[in-house]
């Protein structure tokens, strides 16, 4: 289920239940809202990304069962470029598949380093950064999709955020810390 709160804390509704049928979930594993306000809902056991109206209405659904280069399994986070577009990390596919916000498969990035991908952020210049669980890495890609480098100092990375003055955070959950760049 989703849970809604205001910045306040204030309980505002859930939303959702165990399932596989629109507005139901199995394993929900991240959450998103885009520039236009809709909410992408990444629905890890179901392979599909979930979007909302405000309201909860269903806008549609990026399905990661499809076959072809579109396809992604296990989606476990979702990130926004500045032109819009969608950045969804799958654990189990190892891949960040790329569509356009209506659901159109644009890419996928460079698999170079990429396996048991947890979280993703996209920095101001549109470089992103792809948390790699199980690897204890952050990879950072240029914003055409290619392998820059990697930070390799992490105990079990889980999630990763770029804060409004430019600085990046990686929680380091094997090591019990934040880390600020």
């Amino acid at each position: 289920r989703i849970h809604k709160l205001t910045t306040g804390g204030e309980f505002l509704g859930t939303f959702g239940q165990k399932g596989s049928n629109d507005g139901q979930f199995n394993g929900p594993a991240g959450i998103n809202i885009s520039p236009e306000g809709k909410v992408y809902v990444a629905d890890s056991n179901n392979r599909r990304i979930q979007v909302f109206h405000s309201d909860w209405t269903l806008y549609h659904i990026i399905d990661g069962k499809v076959s072809g280069d579109g396809s992604f399994n296990s989606p476990t986070d979702i990130a926004f470029d500045i032109s819009g577009d969608v950045h969804v990390t799958g654990y189990n596919s190892n891949s960040v598949t790329v569509f356009t916000p209506c659901g159109q498969f644009v890419c996928k990035y460079d698999q170079t380093h990429l396996s048991d991908l947890i979280g993703i952020a996209i920095d101001s210049a549109g470089y992103s950064l792809v948390v790699n669980h199980n690897s204890h890495s952050l990879s950072i890609y240029d914003p055409s999709g290619r392998f820059v480098h990697s930070i390799v100092r992490f105990s079990h990375p889980y999630g990763v955020s770029v804060s409004p003055d430019g600085s990046v955070w990686v929680a380091d959950n094997g090591n019990n810390r934040l880390i600020k760049y």
